[in-house]
């Protein structure tokens, strides 16, 4: 009798206690994924979207064809308006009340730094940020989304000094971790060429009239100005550079010079900006994924114009649904990174193939374009950056 007592006691303890291995957002039927975004204030086009046409776009195509692995992907999002402690609040709600599996595609460099040490200490995987601070290069739980801003610099500087031969450089930054990163780079990357920057104006954030930075600039007389802003202050120090007739100096953004509507922001004091892109241009490209991606779209969210940011959420659903895939029918977070790992070669059908590897980058290439008659248009092919 007290081995059938003992019995008893321990099924029930097992049964309170839930399957031993069970993973946070993750069900027989369910996969709970989020993130916080900027669904207001500078950024909130871009993280519309990302996620709810983007990654959401995805996941409705995954989910109605039956899920992965019998399951399907959730999403939970809040508005952070591009602010680092509301990001971080979020993140904890996500975590401990909605216990996500994981951080999705999260967006800005200071909000998601900011969530950095706390997911990092809980071991929750932040897979694929709309930002590319080199701090997130190395740690365990995090798997990079964007082309990293040093590499970005490095390539570039690289195309810049050694295809066009240009030797003068200047750079207007916001003045928070996501134009730090970028001037810490380009001064990295012109050293290797023996060059330094002629002169470095910041912009708090918030601000929007650049019009005495553009002036110091101006006078430092750069044959290249780098902009590191958001897209209002981008545009802003466009039309100013335009209404003081100073064409002298080649405009490179790695801020605004992002998507056709932030550009249109500038309307034609955007003419000739040039920069690198990450993304194939979502309404023009052939590539067998940017076209599937259009056809969904049309199907799923058919007055939503298809666009450089629903395009790289996206790829992030398509990316996180090949390595849950992989991962098995045992989904742990440990496993989805294994698989993440492991993945070489894999053809997109929007990229060039991607390996990942142990150092967790996700894109390690861009090309290079101008802004002819509002639209980007590529000068080179794919540039990679080592």
């Amino acid at each position: 009798m007290k081995s059938l007592y003992a019995i008893g006691a321990a099924i029930l303890a097992l049964a309170l206690a839930g399957p031993a291995s069970a993973e946070q957002g993750v069900t027989d039927t369910e996969i709970v994924v989020g993130c916080s975004n900027s669904f207001s204030g500078p950024l909130a086009f871009t993280g519309d979207q990302l996620t709810k046409f983007g990654l959401d776009l995805y996941f409705k195509v995954v989910n109605d064809a039956g899920g992965i692995h019998g399951r399907k992907v959730r999403t939970v999002y809040y508005d952070d308006g591009y602010k680092p402690q509301e990001a971080m609040a979020n993140t904890k709600k996500l975590v401990e009340q909605d216990r996500v599996f994981a951080i999705l595609a999260s967006q800005g460099t200071s909000p998601v730094v900011a969530t950095l040490d706390y997911l990092e200490s809980n071991r929750v995987p932040l897979l694929f940020p709309y930002q590319g601070s080199p701090v997130t290069r190395g740690k365990k739980h995090v798997f990079s989304g964007m082309m990293l801003y040093d590499r970005q610099s490095h390539t570039m500087i690289d195309y810049l000094v050694g295809q066009r031969k240009l030797r003068s450089f200047a750079a207007l930054y916001q003045d928070d971790e996501y134009g730090k990163a970028f001037l810490t780079s380009f001064e990295k990357d012109l050293a290797r060429h023996k060059l330094k920057l002629l002169a470095s104006e910041p912009v708090k954030r918030g601000v929007s009239d650049v019009s005495a930075q553009i002036a110091k600039l101006q006078a430092a007389k750069p044959e290249v100005t780098f902009l590191v802003l958001t897209p209002g202050p981008g545009a802003q120090a466009l039309k100013e550079r335009q209404k003081i007739g100073w064409n002298e100096t080649l405009m490179v953004s790695s801020g605004p010079l992002t998507d056709e509507r932030y550009l249109a922001l500038a309307g034609g004091a955007a003419e000739g900006v040039e920069g690198l892109s990450l993304w194939p241009d979502p309404l023009s490209s052939d590539l067998p994924g940017v076209k599937q991606y259009r056809e969904h779209m049309a199907k799923y969210f058919p007055k939503n114009e298809p666009n450089r940011y629903s395009l790289a959420g996206y790829f992030d659903a398509m990316l996180f649904a090949e390595a849950v895939k992989r991962a098995g029918k045992n989904l742990t977070r440990d496993g989805l990174a294994t698989a993440l790992e492991g993945i070489k070669g894999w053809e997109s059908g929007i990229l060039p193939p991607v390996t990942i590897g142990k150092d967790h980058e996700t894109q390690r290439q861009g090309f290079w374009v101008r802004v002819d008659k509002g639209r980007l248009k590529p000068l080179t092919d794919w540039l990679r950056s080592e």
